[in-house]
């Protein structure tokens, strides 16, 4: 049959000045052609006619030929041996259904939130609170039971695997609730046992057995009754409460619940337990405070209509309003009416950030109105143990401060308190100290301007004369820098008794510190009339 490729009707010619190869029709044959190439002009002859090299089937023994045979080729092992192996199973190469993969994550997701559910749901007042530890093991059961069938259903090429995993999963879920048993006492409804034996001793209001039957299940005081009694077990001497809070709102709980952990001093944060209708039960455990303190407390947070003493329990209407500041606009409008009178508000709120940015704007206002109100209060805070910025607050109070005394000692006392700890010291409290002239600050002063003296010389003179005998007592272990601050203090409140001790120094200065005494010694005399 005639060739249906093209090409093989072509001559393949060479060129015979450079070589290079062409494909010319056989029409050509015997006529003269130019190269492309080199532009050379030759005749096609046999000459510059390429023919391939010539071979018959069989001739060649190439392994590599029999990959393209036609003939299958002869078997030289008996038929007999051959064993044929059963074809593969069409669901191995399938991909899996999309059901099965929803089945097998729904499975993992379902067993991963009940070990939360186990872990965190079973502290009290949680979502476990009151299921006692069988119920919470059965449920661990069935819950690792179908959580097992959905991983092996949604991998059914890896079956092995998965129920490997399921039961591993399955097996922890069910140990859980024997490590984890908080609340796992059950609640129990319409409890008479009377716990005032050991609740603060206050007097006792009078509630009927049925109407205090029924508050106790509308508190839900079972987390409260378990807490005191924990105590008791423990012989301690602390109190357990409760503050059943009236319509409180939930983006108010956490300023409630920092402002009571701040008041009471209970080193774990109070726990909320919800009741519904925006009621929340409050539990205040292992705190020092009586009940009837902790009721004044809680004014701050609204009205205390009624304290349950049988149940340890204080009652307090919410007034959720209190925790919404004022706007800012007015907060810091000095020239409105309303200027003092809201920042005064302000400085009685429980929350710590609005407290102290009224603090620093009453710190930079003329004290024209509610002063003795205001100083009042500013005493009250610097007094406060948990306040962090007393720095500020005796800023405010050196400007709002009526008659020296109070603020000068209360800071006085917060100085000492810090200088026991060996905290630092705000510059603040040591200037309103030294404004009111309260020589109980010239120990920490003194022992604050040795270590800077540059920083503290400026207070540490405004002591005027009272500064004089601790200058010249530790005058003599002075040197360098602080020696030099030493003389200058001299020279500005020093008196005929600082003569003596700078003429004294005189013979072993140098020619800088010399100038220092002559000039603090001049200025003595000029003073003294000398």
């Amino acid at each position: 049959m005639p060739s249906s490729n093209q090409d093989d009707t072509l001559l393949l010619i060479r060129c015979p000045s450079c070589g290079q190869r062409f494909k010319v029709g056989e029409d050509l044959r015997e006529r003269t052609v130019e190269c492309g190439g080199c532009e050379h002009r030759f005749k096609i002859q046999d000459d510059v006619i390429v023919r391939g090299k010539k071979f018959y089937p069989g001739e060649r023994q190439d392994p590599g030929l029999n990959r393209f045979q036609r003939v299958p080729m002869a078997v030289q092992t008996p038929m007999e041996g051959i064993n044929y192996q059963s074809p593969p199973d069409p669901s191995v190469f399938e991909p899996t259904s999309p059901q099965r993969v929803i089945a097998g994550v729904a499975g993992g997701a379902w067993m991963v939130l009940v070990v939360l559910i186990l872990i965190l749901g079973a502290s009290q007042g949680g979502m476990l609170d009151g299921v006692i530890t069988q119920n919470r093991v059965v449920m661990a059961g069935f819950s690792g039971l179908l959580g097992i069938l959905l991983l092996v259903y949604g991998n059914p090429k890896a079956r092995v695997k998965a129920l490997g995993f399921g039961l591993l999963m399955a097996t922890a879920m069910v140990s859980l609730p024997f490590f984890f048993t908080d609340g796992s006492i059950p609640q129990e409804r319409g409890a008479k046992a009377d716990f005032s034996a050991f609740a603060p001793k206050v007097s006792e209001s009078p509630i009927e057995e049925t109407d205090e039957t029924r508050l106790r299940e509308q508190i839900g005081t079972q987390p409260l009754e378990t807490e005191i009694r924990k105590l008791a077990e423990k012989s301690s001497t602390k109190h357990a409460m409760g503050i059943w809070l009236r319509d409180l709102r939930q983006q108010n709980r956490i300023l409630v619940r920092d402002y009571i952990q701040r008041v009471t001093g209970v080193s774990q944060a109070p726990h909320f337990f919800p009741r519904g209708n925006g009621d929340f039960l409050l539990l205040v455990s292992e705190t020092d405070f009586t009940l009837e303190d902790v009721k004044k407390f809680a004014a701050s947070l609204g009205d205390v209509v009624n304290t349950h003493t049988r149940m340890s329990v204080i009652e307090v209407k919410v007034n959720n309003a209190s925790f919404v500041g004022a706007p800012v606009e007015k907060l810091t409008d000095v020239g409105s009416p309303a200027f003092y009178d809201l920042n005064m508000k302000e400085l009685d709120s429980i929350d710590l950030d609005r407290v102290a940015a009224a603090v620093r704007r009453l710190a930079q206002s003329e004290p024209k109105v509610y002063r003795t109100d205001i100083s009042r209060r500013l005493i009250r805070l610097l007094g406060t143990e948990w306040i962090t910025f007393k720095g500020d607050v005796c800023s405010a109070l050196s400007v709002w401060s009526e008659k020296p005394g109070p603020a000068g000692d209360m800071a006085l006392v917060q100085a000492k308190v810090l200088f026991e700890k060996k905290a630092d010291v705000p510059k603040d409290m040591i200037n309103l100290i030294v404004k009111e002239k309260n020589v109980g600050v010239i120990p920490i002063l003194n022992w604050l301007w040795k270590g800077k003296p540059t920083e503290w010389e400026r207070p540490y003179g405004d002591l005027e004369a009272l500064a004089e005998p601790s200058l010249i007592q530790c005058f003599s272990s002075t040197e360098g820098g602080l020696r030099q601050s030493a003389v200058r203090l001299l020279g500005r409140v020093g008196g005929v008794d600082s003569l003596p001790v700078l003429e004294g120094a005189t013979g072993s200065a140098d020619s800088e510190m010399k100038v220092l005494i002559e000039k603090a010694t001049a200025s003595i005399r000029s003073r003294t009339g000398q």
